[in-house]
């Protein structure tokens, strides 16, 4: 569900009010149709929020003769803060108003302490909205789980996880059976062999083959599989 909030404020003076609604409106209207909807396309599964600060200087602005007054973002690469640049033909005049932006995204969240090397899973994890300004890294979504990795520091509870807070869990360790898988082109070479040291998922490792004891590089590919290709 779409959210706009706008920030009340109170308008003292019976001469500006139908002007500074008015103006309000058509910001507003602007959010709706241009803001809104250009966020969504970037942001296909966020909530957005926008809330404009300041609202009480429209109503010392001139009031305008034409029949809408031109609205533009700023900084439309922004995610947090930007500016909205109002201004008129007739009188000549322009301004801006101060935007805060909240882009809420589903994403998936610490429901329990997880403490360093621990695997993360979905009964320590659920789903909770985020405002992509808060966070550093790239978060995790239901689409995008990080379950099998474990966590790179203790993290407390209703902590967003983050490419920045996990590692990739050991695969194979320092004496491990290992089969060893060497490939080129259509031929396939299957033998034995040992890890002489630990490996994640995607890790080139020193492997010694137990037939020939030949000590190769190769591919971390499952906890009993390394890969070499030719």
């Amino acid at each position: 569900m779409r959210i706009i909030r706008l920030t009340a404020a109170f308008l003292c003076f019976h001469t500006g009010l139908t002007f500074a609604l008015s103006t309000e409106e058509q910001i507003n209207h602007y959010i709706n149709q241009v803001e809104i909807p250009r966020l969504s396309e970037i942001y296909s599964e966020a909530e957005i929020r926008i809330t404009l600060n300041n609202l009480a200087a429209l109503n010392y602005l001139p009031e305008c003769e034409d029949e809408a007054i031109q609205i533009s973002n700023q900084r439309p690469e922004a995610i947090k803060r930007t500016n909205y640049e109002i201004s008129c033909n007739s009188p000549a005049w322009k301004s801006y108003i101060p935007v805060t932006q909240e882009i809420l995204i589903p994403a998936i969240k610490t429901t329990t302490p997880i403490n360093r090397g621990q695997v993360i899973t979905q009964s320590n994890t659920d789903i909770g909205d985020v405002d992509i300004s808060s966070l550093r890294g790239q978060v995790y979504t239901k689409k995008n789980p990080p379950y099998g990795l474990i966590a790179s520091r203790n993290l407390r509870i209703n902590t967003f996880i983050t490419d920045a807070l996990v590692d990739q869990p050991t695969l194979v360790k320092k004496g491990d059976l290992v089969l060893i898988t060497a490939s080129s082109g259509t031929i396939i070479v299957r033998m034995n062999g040992v890890a002489l040291e630990n490996g994640v998922k995607g890790q080139q490792i020193r492997v010694k083959n137990t037939s020939s004891e030949r000590i190769i590089y190769a591919k971390v590919v499952t906890d009993s599989e390394v890969l070499v290709n030719y």
